[in-house]
Protein backbone atom coordinates (compact mmCIF):
# COMPACT_ATOMS: atom_id res chain seq x y z
CA UNK A 1 0.00 0.00 0.00
CA UNK A 2 1.55 3.04 -1.10
CA UNK A 3 2.73 5.92 1.46
CA UNK A 4 0.63 8.74 2.04
CA UNK A 5 1.54 12.13 0.71
CA UNK A 6 2.98 14.95 3.02
CA UNK A 7 3.62 18.29 1.54
CA UNK A 8 5.86 20.50 3.32
CA UNK A 9 4.53 24.42 3.06
CA UNK A 10 7.41 27.25 4.07
CA UNK A 11 7.02 30.41 3.97
CA UNK A 12 9.27 33.64 5.38
CA UNK A 13 8.35 37.07 5.16
CA UNK A 14 11.65 38.84 4.97
CA UNK A 15 15.12 37.76 3.66
CA UNK A 16 16.53 38.40 7.49
CA UNK A 17 15.21 34.91 7.82
CA UNK A 18 15.76 33.53 5.03
CA UNK A 19 19.96 34.45 5.98
CA UNK A 20 19.07 32.94 9.20
CA UNK A 21 17.93 29.38 10.42
CA UNK A 22 14.57 29.72 9.34
CA UNK A 23 14.48 27.48 6.27
CA UNK A 24 16.84 24.98 7.42
CA UNK A 25 14.73 25.09 10.64
CA UNK A 26 11.69 24.50 9.09
CA UNK A 27 13.13 21.59 5.88
CA UNK A 28 14.65 19.50 8.67
CA UNK A 29 11.12 19.40 10.90
CA UNK A 30 9.01 18.56 7.66
CA UNK A 31 11.47 15.98 6.70
CA UNK A 32 11.72 14.47 10.39
CA UNK A 33 7.70 14.25 10.64
CA UNK A 34 7.62 12.63 7.59
CA UNK A 35 9.58 9.87 8.54
CA UNK A 36 8.03 9.31 11.81
CA UNK A 37 5.02 8.78 10.34
CA UNK A 38 5.39 7.17 7.54
CA UNK A 39 4.50 9.36 4.72
CA UNK A 40 5.82 10.09 1.49
CA UNK A 41 7.16 13.87 1.77
CA UNK A 42 6.75 15.01 -2.08
CA UNK A 43 9.86 16.87 -3.34
CA UNK A 44 8.85 17.69 -6.69
CA UNK A 45 6.00 20.47 -6.22
CA UNK A 46 7.98 23.33 -3.96
CA UNK A 47 5.90 25.03 -1.53
CA UNK A 48 7.51 28.19 -0.60
CA UNK A 49 6.52 32.35 -0.32
CA UNK A 50 10.04 34.01 0.43
CA UNK A 51 9.58 37.42 1.16
CA UNK A 52 5.63 36.62 1.15
CA UNK A 53 3.77 38.10 3.62
CA UNK A 54 0.78 36.46 5.20
CA UNK A 55 -0.85 39.10 7.20
CA UNK A 56 -2.12 40.60 3.68
CA UNK A 57 -3.20 37.30 2.41
CA UNK A 58 -0.70 37.67 -0.58
CA UNK A 59 0.72 34.08 -0.31
CA UNK A 60 -2.57 33.00 -1.11
CA UNK A 61 -3.68 35.57 -4.06
CA UNK A 62 0.15 35.38 -5.55
CA UNK A 63 2.09 33.19 -4.33
CA UNK A 64 2.56 29.05 -3.83
CA UNK A 65 -0.10 28.63 -1.12
CA UNK A 66 -2.35 29.63 -3.54
CA UNK A 67 -1.02 27.51 -6.28
CA UNK A 68 -1.15 24.30 -3.49
CA UNK A 69 -5.23 25.39 -3.15
CA UNK A 70 -5.88 25.43 -6.69
CA UNK A 71 -4.03 21.97 -7.05
CA UNK A 72 -6.46 20.92 -4.48
CA UNK A 73 -9.85 22.14 -5.89
CA UNK A 74 -8.64 20.27 -9.49
CA UNK A 75 -8.15 17.21 -7.42
CA UNK A 76 -4.59 17.08 -8.38
CA UNK A 77 -3.65 16.46 -4.59
CA UNK A 78 -5.07 13.25 -3.53
CA UNK A 79 -7.41 12.96 -0.48
CA UNK A 80 -6.10 12.65 2.52
CA UNK A 81 -2.57 13.78 2.41
CA UNK A 82 -0.73 16.09 4.39
CA UNK A 83 0.35 19.59 4.31
CA UNK A 84 3.00 20.13 7.03
CA UNK A 85 3.39 23.81 8.28
CA UNK A 86 5.37 25.20 11.26
CA UNK A 87 2.44 26.70 12.70
CA UNK A 88 -0.28 27.73 11.56
CA UNK A 89 0.53 31.36 11.11
CA UNK A 90 2.47 30.44 8.38
CA UNK A 91 -0.84 29.66 6.36
CA UNK A 92 -2.35 33.10 7.81
CA UNK A 93 -1.97 35.93 9.64
CA UNK A 94 -4.89 37.84 8.22
CA UNK A 95 -8.52 38.26 10.15
CA UNK A 96 -9.53 35.40 12.46
CA UNK A 97 -12.43 34.98 10.01
CA UNK A 98 -10.52 34.65 7.11
CA UNK A 99 -7.94 32.65 8.37
CA UNK A 100 -10.45 30.27 9.69
CA UNK A 101 -11.79 29.72 6.37
CA UNK A 102 -9.10 29.12 4.50
CA UNK A 103 -7.95 26.33 7.57
CA UNK A 104 -11.35 25.03 7.29
CA UNK A 105 -11.17 25.24 3.32
CA UNK A 106 -8.17 23.22 3.12
CA UNK A 107 -9.64 20.30 5.58
CA UNK A 108 -13.04 20.45 3.70
CA UNK A 109 -10.74 19.47 0.37
CA UNK A 110 -9.48 16.21 2.46
CA UNK A 111 -5.83 17.06 3.13
CA UNK A 112 -4.98 17.22 6.91
CA UNK A 113 -2.73 19.94 8.52
CA UNK A 114 0.13 19.02 10.73
CA UNK A 115 1.79 22.11 12.86
CA UNK A 116 5.43 21.04 13.63
CA UNK A 117 6.05 23.60 15.96
CA UNK A 118 3.85 21.20 18.50
CA UNK A 119 3.31 18.28 15.81
CA UNK A 120 -0.74 18.91 16.48
CA UNK A 121 -2.84 16.90 13.55
CA UNK A 122 -6.02 18.46 12.39
CA UNK A 123 -7.32 15.69 10.40
CA UNK A 124 -9.41 16.44 7.49
CA UNK A 125 -12.13 13.41 8.83
CA UNK A 126 -12.35 15.01 12.27
CA UNK A 127 -15.44 16.42 14.23
CA UNK A 128 -13.14 17.50 17.43
CA UNK A 129 -14.63 20.82 18.12
CA UNK A 130 -11.36 21.40 19.50
CA UNK A 131 -9.00 21.65 16.93
CA UNK A 132 -11.30 24.53 15.57
CA UNK A 133 -11.73 26.31 18.49
CA UNK A 134 -7.81 26.18 18.51
CA UNK A 135 -7.09 26.84 15.24
CA UNK A 136 -8.96 30.16 15.31
CA UNK A 137 -7.37 30.95 18.81
CA UNK A 138 -3.92 31.10 17.10
CA UNK A 139 -4.59 32.28 14.05
CA UNK A 140 -6.73 35.32 16.31
CA UNK A 141 -3.11 36.10 18.10
CA UNK A 142 -1.01 36.01 15.07
CA UNK A 143 -3.12 38.68 13.03
CA UNK A 144 -2.97 41.09 16.37
CA UNK A 145 0.55 40.64 16.46
CA UNK A 146 1.21 41.14 13.04
CA UNK A 147 -1.47 43.99 13.11
CA UNK A 148 0.60 45.61 16.53
CA UNK A 149 3.99 45.47 14.80
CA UNK A 150 2.28 47.00 11.26
CA UNK A 151 0.82 49.86 13.61
CA UNK A 152 4.64 50.08 15.40
CA UNK A 153 6.17 50.26 11.66
CA UNK A 154 3.66 52.78 10.50
CA UNK A 155 4.13 54.83 13.62
CA UNK A 156 7.85 54.86 13.23
CA UNK A 157 7.83 56.01 9.65
CA UNK A 158 5.19 58.63 10.23
CA UNK A 159 7.46 59.93 12.92
CA UNK A 160 10.28 59.86 10.72
CA UNK A 161 8.40 61.78 8.36
CA UNK A 162 7.38 64.81 10.28
CA UNK A 163 11.05 64.92 11.74
CA UNK A 164 12.29 65.36 8.17
CA UNK A 165 13.50 68.71 8.06
CA UNK A 166 15.39 67.98 11.05
CA UNK A 167 16.63 64.32 10.73
CA UNK A 168 16.36 62.57 7.49
CA UNK A 169 13.85 59.94 6.60
CA UNK A 170 16.45 57.22 4.74
CA UNK A 171 19.88 57.55 3.08
CA UNK A 172 18.64 56.71 -0.35
CA UNK A 173 18.81 59.62 -2.12
CA UNK A 174 18.67 60.60 -5.99
CA UNK A 175 22.22 60.51 -7.70
CA UNK A 176 23.57 63.82 -7.19
CA UNK A 177 22.90 63.92 -4.00
CA UNK A 178 24.10 62.40 -0.87
CA UNK A 179 23.26 62.43 2.68
CA UNK A 180 25.64 64.09 4.73
CA UNK A 181 27.58 62.71 8.09
CA UNK A 182 25.36 63.70 10.66
CA UNK A 183 22.02 62.56 8.62
CA UNK A 184 20.41 65.86 9.00
CA UNK A 185 20.44 67.43 5.42
CA UNK A 186 21.80 66.14 1.57
CA UNK A 187 24.79 67.51 0.04
CA UNK A 188 24.86 67.86 -3.39
CA UNK A 189 27.03 66.61 -5.92
CA UNK A 190 28.08 69.41 -7.95
CA UNK A 191 29.58 67.51 -11.50
CA UNK A 192 26.48 65.18 -10.97
CA UNK A 193 23.91 67.99 -10.84
CA UNK A 194 25.75 70.51 -13.31
CA UNK A 195 24.73 66.96 -16.03
CA UNK A 196 20.90 66.53 -14.43
CA UNK A 197 20.70 70.71 -15.29
CA UNK A 198 21.97 70.35 -18.91
CA UNK A 199 19.58 67.07 -19.13
CA UNK A 200 16.52 69.71 -18.13
CA UNK A 201 17.78 72.04 -20.37
CA UNK A 202 17.92 69.74 -23.25
CA UNK A 203 14.50 68.99 -22.34
CA UNK A 204 13.31 72.77 -22.22
CA UNK A 205 14.63 73.24 -25.72
CA UNK A 206 12.30 70.53 -26.95
CA UNK A 207 14.14 67.36 -27.07
CA UNK A 208 12.59 64.01 -25.62
CA UNK A 209 14.85 61.80 -23.74
CA UNK A 210 15.66 59.35 -26.47
CA UNK A 211 17.64 62.09 -28.37
CA UNK A 212 18.82 63.69 -25.00
CA UNK A 213 20.66 59.84 -24.40
CA UNK A 214 21.99 59.79 -27.54
CA UNK A 215 23.54 62.98 -27.46
CA UNK A 216 25.20 62.16 -24.21
CA UNK A 217 26.34 59.02 -25.49
CA UNK A 218 27.82 60.17 -29.00
CA UNK A 219 29.44 63.19 -26.67
CA UNK A 220 30.99 60.28 -24.55
CA UNK A 221 29.56 61.82 -21.52
CA UNK A 222 29.71 59.23 -18.40
CA UNK A 223 26.74 58.27 -16.47
CA UNK A 224 25.79 59.61 -13.29
CA UNK A 225 25.54 56.00 -11.86
CA UNK A 226 26.82 52.54 -12.81
CA UNK A 227 25.76 52.16 -16.40
CA UNK A 228 26.55 51.12 -20.22
CA UNK A 229 25.80 54.42 -21.36
CA UNK A 230 22.74 56.55 -21.07
CA UNK A 231 19.21 54.93 -21.47
CA UNK A 232 15.98 56.85 -22.86
CA UNK A 233 14.55 55.29 -19.70
CA UNK A 234 16.87 56.75 -17.13
CA UNK A 235 16.55 60.45 -18.78
CA UNK A 236 12.87 60.11 -18.70
CA UNK A 237 13.27 58.97 -14.68
CA UNK A 238 15.15 62.04 -14.27
CA UNK A 239 13.36 64.54 -15.93
CA UNK A 240 9.90 63.39 -14.04
CA UNK A 241 11.80 62.90 -10.31
CA UNK A 242 10.45 66.08 -8.36
CA UNK A 243 12.98 65.16 -6.14
CA UNK A 244 15.04 67.80 -8.50
CA UNK A 245 12.82 70.17 -7.53
CA UNK A 246 13.28 69.28 -3.96
CA UNK A 247 10.41 67.46 -3.19
CA UNK A 248 9.83 63.81 -1.44
CA UNK A 249 7.24 61.95 -1.82
CA UNK A 250 7.32 58.81 0.70
CA UNK A 251 5.31 55.39 -0.17
CA UNK A 252 4.18 52.25 0.83
CA UNK A 253 3.55 48.50 -0.60
CA UNK A 254 -0.11 47.69 -0.98
CA UNK A 255 -0.81 44.03 -2.72
CA UNK A 256 3.25 44.03 -3.56
CA UNK A 257 2.56 47.33 -5.25
CA UNK A 258 4.61 50.73 -4.62
CA UNK A 259 2.28 53.68 -4.21
CA UNK A 260 2.32 57.11 -2.72
CA UNK A 261 1.56 57.59 0.98
CA UNK A 262 0.66 60.87 2.28
CA UNK A 263 1.73 64.48 1.02
CA UNK A 264 4.91 65.34 -0.34
CA UNK A 265 7.56 66.52 1.72
CA UNK A 266 8.36 69.80 0.31
CA UNK A 267 11.64 70.95 0.35
CA UNK A 268 13.24 67.46 1.52
CA UNK A 269 16.17 67.51 -0.65
CA UNK A 270 18.20 70.81 -2.08
CA UNK A 271 16.51 71.54 -4.60
CA UNK A 272 18.59 72.37 -8.14
CA UNK A 273 16.09 72.95 -10.56
CA UNK A 274 13.56 75.73 -11.01
CA UNK A 275 9.85 75.44 -10.62
CA UNK A 276 8.88 77.34 -13.29
CA UNK A 277 11.53 74.94 -15.59
CA UNK A 278 10.05 72.26 -14.51
CA UNK A 279 6.71 72.63 -15.08
CA UNK A 280 7.46 73.44 -18.93
CA UNK A 281 9.29 70.25 -19.02
CA UNK A 282 6.27 68.41 -18.07
CA UNK A 283 3.53 70.31 -19.41
CA UNK A 284 6.23 69.86 -23.18
CA UNK A 285 6.55 66.29 -22.81
CA UNK A 286 2.55 66.02 -22.05
CA UNK A 287 1.72 67.72 -25.50
CA UNK A 288 4.86 65.81 -27.74
CA UNK A 289 3.49 62.48 -26.03
CA UNK A 290 -0.52 64.03 -27.84
CA UNK A 291 0.76 65.71 -31.05
CA UNK A 292 3.98 63.30 -31.57
CA UNK A 293 7.53 63.78 -30.82
CA UNK A 294 9.21 63.96 -34.19
CA UNK A 295 11.68 61.93 -35.59
CA UNK A 296 14.56 60.48 -33.74
CA UNK A 297 17.35 61.04 -36.34
CA UNK A 298 19.22 63.60 -36.68
CA UNK A 299 18.90 64.49 -40.67
CA UNK A 300 15.71 66.13 -41.14
CA UNK A 301 13.72 67.11 -37.46
CA UNK A 302 10.44 67.43 -38.86
CA UNK A 303 8.99 70.86 -37.56
CA UNK A 304 5.47 69.69 -38.22
CA UNK A 305 5.27 65.91 -36.53
CA UNK A 306 2.14 65.45 -34.76
CA UNK A 307 0.66 68.64 -36.09
CA UNK A 308 0.50 68.76 -39.45
CA UNK A 309 -2.96 67.13 -41.80
CA UNK A 310 -3.82 66.85 -44.85
CA UNK A 311 -6.35 69.34 -46.38
CA UNK A 312 -7.92 66.80 -48.67
CA UNK A 313 -8.56 63.73 -46.29
CA UNK A 314 -7.05 64.79 -42.59
CA UNK A 315 -4.14 61.97 -42.93
CA UNK A 316 -0.71 62.92 -41.46
CA UNK A 317 1.82 65.02 -43.20
CA UNK A 318 5.39 62.97 -43.30
CA UNK A 319 8.48 64.04 -44.03
CA UNK A 320 9.45 61.86 -47.43
CA UNK A 321 13.28 61.99 -48.71
CA UNK A 322 13.42 60.71 -51.96
CA UNK A 323 17.40 60.70 -52.38
CA UNK A 324 19.88 63.15 -54.28
CA UNK A 325 18.60 65.65 -56.22
CA UNK A 326 18.05 66.69 -58.84
CA UNK A 327 15.45 63.91 -59.36
CA UNK A 328 15.32 63.23 -55.47
CA UNK A 329 14.71 65.83 -52.50
CA UNK A 330 13.16 66.08 -49.53
CA UNK A 331 8.86 66.47 -49.17
CA UNK A 332 6.14 66.82 -46.90
CA UNK A 333 3.60 64.78 -48.43
CA UNK A 334 0.00 63.02 -46.91
CA UNK A 335 0.77 59.59 -45.94
CA UNK A 336 -2.49 58.44 -47.06
CA UNK A 337 -1.63 59.71 -50.52
CA UNK A 338 2.10 58.15 -50.07
CA UNK A 339 0.10 54.78 -49.70
CA UNK A 340 -2.05 55.09 -52.13
CA UNK A 341 -5.16 55.06 -49.75
CA UNK A 342 -8.36 56.99 -50.49
CA UNK A 343 -6.23 60.08 -51.12
CA UNK A 344 -4.18 61.23 -54.54
CA UNK A 345 -3.11 64.70 -53.23
CA UNK A 346 0.70 65.69 -54.27
CA UNK A 347 3.91 66.49 -52.67
CA UNK A 348 5.11 69.76 -51.22
CA UNK A 349 8.74 70.38 -51.54
CA UNK A 350 9.78 70.60 -47.57
CA UNK A 351 12.07 73.56 -47.96
CA UNK A 352 10.18 75.29 -50.12
CA UNK A 353 6.89 74.75 -47.28
CA UNK A 354 8.85 75.29 -44.17
CA UNK A 355 10.38 79.03 -45.99
CA UNK A 356 6.71 79.32 -46.38
CA UNK A 357 5.60 78.87 -43.22
CA UNK A 358 8.10 80.49 -41.20
CA UNK A 359 8.38 83.57 -43.14
CA UNK A 360 4.38 84.45 -42.92
CA UNK A 361 3.36 82.45 -39.96
CA UNK A 362 4.65 85.84 -37.64
CA UNK A 363 3.08 84.89 -33.91
CA UNK A 364 6.08 82.53 -34.41
CA UNK A 365 8.91 84.69 -33.60
CA UNK A 366 12.00 83.21 -34.97
CA UNK A 367 14.52 86.39 -33.65
CA UNK A 368 12.92 86.00 -30.23
CA UNK A 369 13.10 81.92 -30.01
CA UNK A 370 16.23 81.12 -31.19
CA UNK A 371 18.76 84.74 -29.83
CA UNK A 372 19.88 84.43 -26.71
CA UNK A 373 19.44 88.12 -25.96
CA UNK A 374 16.64 90.74 -26.69
CA UNK A 375 13.42 89.54 -24.80
CA UNK A 376 13.83 85.56 -24.47
CA UNK A 377 13.51 85.62 -20.76
CA UNK A 378 10.32 87.55 -20.92
CA UNK A 379 8.69 85.96 -23.48
CA UNK A 380 9.87 82.57 -21.83
CA UNK A 381 8.44 83.51 -18.15
CA UNK A 382 5.00 84.14 -19.92
CA UNK A 383 4.83 81.28 -21.89
CA UNK A 384 5.93 79.35 -18.46
CA UNK A 385 2.84 80.98 -17.08
CA UNK A 386 0.63 80.13 -19.67
CA UNK A 387 1.76 76.62 -19.57
CA UNK A 388 0.83 76.53 -15.86
CA UNK A 389 -2.58 78.19 -16.74
CA UNK A 390 -3.62 75.37 -19.57
CA UNK A 391 -1.86 72.47 -16.83
CA UNK A 392 -4.93 74.33 -14.60
CA UNK A 393 -7.29 74.62 -17.37
CA UNK A 394 -6.89 70.70 -18.26
CA UNK A 395 -7.34 69.72 -15.28
CA UNK A 396 -10.73 71.63 -14.24
CA UNK A 397 -11.72 70.13 -17.40
CA UNK A 398 -10.90 66.46 -16.65
CA UNK A 399 -12.84 66.84 -13.28
CA UNK A 400 -15.64 68.49 -14.86
CA UNK A 401 -16.00 65.91 -17.14
CA UNK A 402 -15.74 63.33 -14.12
CA UNK A 403 -18.53 64.85 -12.68
CA UNK A 404 -20.91 65.25 -15.43
CA UNK A 405 -20.30 61.45 -15.73
CA UNK A 406 -21.46 60.57 -11.74
CA UNK A 407 -24.34 63.21 -12.45
CA UNK A 408 -25.66 60.44 -15.07
CA UNK A 409 -25.68 58.06 -12.35
CA UNK A 410 -29.45 57.21 -10.81
CA UNK A 411 -27.79 57.44 -7.17
CA UNK A 412 -26.54 60.79 -7.85
CA UNK A 413 -26.74 63.45 -5.50
CA UNK A 414 -27.79 66.16 -8.44
CA UNK A 415 -27.93 69.80 -6.64
CA UNK A 416 -24.38 68.86 -4.63
CA UNK A 417 -23.10 67.65 -8.36
CA UNK A 418 -24.30 70.64 -10.35
CA UNK A 419 -23.16 73.23 -7.45
CA UNK A 420 -19.65 71.91 -8.08
CA UNK A 421 -19.81 71.45 -11.61
CA UNK A 422 -21.03 75.21 -12.25
CA UNK A 423 -17.93 75.87 -9.72
CA UNK A 424 -15.67 74.05 -11.69
CA UNK A 425 -17.20 75.96 -14.95
CA UNK A 426 -16.35 79.49 -13.30
CA UNK A 427 -12.88 78.58 -12.87
CA UNK A 428 -12.36 77.49 -16.27
CA UNK A 429 -13.85 80.60 -17.23
CA UNK A 430 -11.29 82.43 -15.56
CA UNK A 431 -8.36 80.74 -16.74
CA UNK A 432 -9.24 81.22 -19.98
CA UNK A 433 -9.25 84.68 -19.57
CA UNK A 434 -6.33 84.75 -18.06
CA UNK A 435 -4.85 83.03 -20.24
CA UNK A 436 -6.06 85.43 -23.44
CA UNK A 437 -3.75 87.57 -21.41
CA UNK A 438 -1.14 86.37 -21.61
CA UNK A 439 -1.51 85.29 -25.28
CA UNK A 440 -2.43 89.02 -26.02
CA UNK A 441 1.17 89.59 -23.79
CA UNK A 442 3.63 87.10 -25.85
CA UNK A 443 1.38 88.40 -29.25
CA UNK A 444 3.24 92.17 -28.49
CA UNK A 445 6.61 90.68 -27.85
CA UNK A 446 6.53 88.68 -30.95
CA UNK A 447 4.50 91.48 -33.58
CA UNK A 448 7.37 91.50 -36.20
CA UNK A 449 8.02 94.54 -38.27
CA UNK A 450 8.28 94.83 -41.81
CA UNK A 451 12.40 95.70 -41.24
CA UNK A 452 12.64 93.02 -39.37
CA UNK A 453 11.72 90.58 -42.50
CA UNK A 454 15.34 90.14 -43.82
CA UNK A 455 16.51 89.34 -40.09
CA UNK A 456 13.46 86.39 -40.32
CA UNK A 457 14.80 84.85 -44.07
CA UNK A 458 17.87 85.04 -42.36
CA UNK A 459 17.04 82.83 -39.25
CA UNK A 460 15.44 80.40 -41.84
CA UNK A 461 18.73 80.12 -44.18
CA UNK A 462 20.32 79.43 -40.51
CA UNK A 463 17.98 76.22 -39.26
CA UNK A 464 19.41 74.68 -42.92
CA UNK A 465 23.14 74.26 -41.60
CA UNK A 466 24.54 71.39 -40.27
CA UNK A 467 25.88 73.02 -36.69
CA UNK A 468 23.17 74.99 -35.25
CA UNK A 469 20.66 73.96 -37.41
CA UNK A 470 19.51 71.01 -35.82
CA UNK A 471 19.48 72.25 -32.48
CA UNK A 472 17.38 75.53 -33.85
CA UNK A 473 14.96 72.95 -35.39
CA UNK A 474 14.33 71.01 -32.05
CA UNK A 475 13.55 74.99 -30.42
CA UNK A 476 11.02 75.81 -33.41
CA UNK A 477 9.38 72.03 -33.88
CA UNK A 478 8.94 71.97 -29.77
CA UNK A 479 7.33 75.91 -30.36
CA UNK A 480 5.24 74.49 -33.00
CA UNK A 481 3.65 71.36 -30.97
CA UNK A 482 3.46 73.92 -28.25
CA UNK A 483 1.76 76.47 -29.79
CA UNK A 484 -0.46 75.31 -32.84
CA UNK A 485 -3.76 73.46 -32.43
CA UNK A 486 -3.96 72.52 -36.40
CA UNK A 487 -1.82 73.15 -39.37
CA UNK A 488 -4.07 72.04 -42.31
CA UNK A 489 -2.08 71.64 -45.69
CA UNK A 490 -2.87 71.56 -49.11
CA UNK A 491 -0.10 71.20 -51.75
CA UNK A 492 -2.00 71.17 -54.55
CA UNK A 493 -4.19 74.25 -53.64
CA UNK A 494 -8.21 74.68 -53.23
CA UNK A 495 -8.92 75.18 -57.42
CA UNK A 496 -11.24 72.11 -58.11
CA UNK A 497 -8.98 69.85 -59.55
CA UNK A 498 -5.71 69.24 -58.26
CA UNK A 499 -2.27 70.11 -60.00
CA UNK A 500 -0.70 66.87 -61.68
CA UNK A 501 3.03 67.82 -61.55
CA UNK A 502 4.87 69.88 -59.25
CA UNK A 503 5.92 72.27 -62.20
CA UNK A 504 2.18 73.08 -62.17
CA UNK A 505 1.86 73.91 -58.63
CA UNK A 506 4.81 76.31 -58.34
CA UNK A 507 3.51 77.61 -61.79
CA UNK A 508 2.16 81.44 -61.10
CA UNK A 509 -0.97 79.84 -61.76
CA UNK A 510 -0.81 77.45 -58.81
CA UNK A 511 -1.66 78.14 -55.32
CA UNK A 512 -0.63 76.07 -52.62
CA UNK A 513 -2.32 77.19 -49.37
CA UNK A 514 -2.12 76.49 -45.96
CA UNK A 515 -4.26 77.10 -42.40
CA UNK A 516 -2.78 77.23 -39.04
CA UNK A 517 -5.53 77.69 -35.80
CA UNK A 518 -3.45 78.35 -32.32
CA UNK A 519 -4.25 77.22 -28.74
CA UNK A 520 -4.81 81.14 -28.10
CA UNK A 521 -7.74 80.99 -30.72
CA UNK A 522 -5.70 82.50 -33.55
CA UNK A 523 -6.38 81.49 -37.31
CA UNK A 524 -4.04 82.50 -39.75
CA UNK A 525 -4.41 80.89 -43.91
CA UNK A 526 -1.98 81.74 -46.27
CA UNK A 527 -2.20 81.35 -50.16
CA UNK A 528 1.13 81.43 -52.03
CA UNK A 529 1.49 82.08 -55.59
CA UNK A 530 4.01 80.41 -57.74
CA UNK A 531 7.69 79.23 -57.05
CA UNK A 532 8.55 81.91 -54.59
CA UNK A 533 7.74 80.57 -51.10
CA UNK A 534 7.38 84.74 -49.47
CA UNK A 535 5.48 85.80 -52.67
CA UNK A 536 1.28 85.02 -51.46
CA UNK A 537 -1.69 85.91 -53.31
CA UNK A 538 -3.45 86.70 -49.89
CA UNK A 539 -3.28 85.94 -46.16
CA UNK A 540 -6.29 85.74 -43.62
CA UNK A 541 -5.95 86.51 -40.02
CA UNK A 542 -8.40 86.33 -37.41
CA UNK A 543 -8.60 86.72 -33.76
CA UNK A 544 -11.63 87.96 -31.22
CA UNK A 545 -11.88 91.46 -32.91
CA UNK A 546 -12.57 89.57 -36.28
CA UNK A 547 -10.90 88.81 -39.79
CA UNK A 548 -8.36 90.40 -41.68
CA UNK A 549 -7.56 89.96 -45.24
CA UNK A 550 -3.51 91.44 -46.11
CA UNK A 551 -3.14 91.31 -50.02
CA UNK A 552 -0.09 90.78 -52.36
CA UNK A 553 0.21 95.19 -52.34
CA UNK A 554 1.07 94.90 -48.40
CA UNK A 555 -2.88 96.33 -48.06
CA UNK A 556 -5.07 95.01 -44.96
CA UNK A 557 -9.08 95.23 -44.94
CA UNK A 558 -11.66 93.48 -43.21
CA UNK A 559 -12.29 89.94 -44.66
CA UNK A 560 -15.81 88.72 -45.40
CA UNK A 561 -15.79 85.10 -46.19
CA UNK A 562 -17.94 84.57 -49.84
CA UNK A 563 -19.59 81.43 -48.94
CA UNK A 564 -21.12 82.44 -45.44
CA UNK A 565 -22.27 85.98 -46.74
CA UNK A 566 -23.38 84.41 -49.77
CA UNK A 567 -26.11 82.40 -47.87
Amino acid sequence: MPKPLAYSYIRMSTDVQLKGDSLRRQTEASEAYAAENNLELVRDFELEDIGVSAFKGLNVSQGALGLFLKAVEERLIPSGSYLLVESLDRLSRERPHTATALFLQILEAGVHIVTLADKRLYRSDSNDLADILVSVIIMSRAFEESQTKSMRVSAAWQNKRNNAASRKLTKVAPAWLRLSDDRTAFEIVDQKAALVKKIFEYADEGRGSNQIARKLNVEKVEPITESNGWHESYITKILTNRAAIGEYQPHHYVANKRIPSGDPVLDYYPSIIDREQFDRVQYGRKVRRVRGAGRKGNRHVNLFSGVAKCGYCGASMMVIDKGAKPKGGVYLRCDSARRGFRCDAGSWQLEHFETAFLFFVKELDLTALLNSKGQKAERQQLETSTLNKRSQRDAALGQRDKLLELLLQPSASASYFVEKVDELSGKISTLECEIGVLHEQVSKLTALSTDAQVDVLDWIRSIKTENDGVENRIRIADWIRLNIRELIVFPDGLDGEQAATAAERLSPAGRRQFSVSFENGVFRTVRLQGSDPTSFEFAVYADEAGWELENEDGSVEEWKDPVIDSE
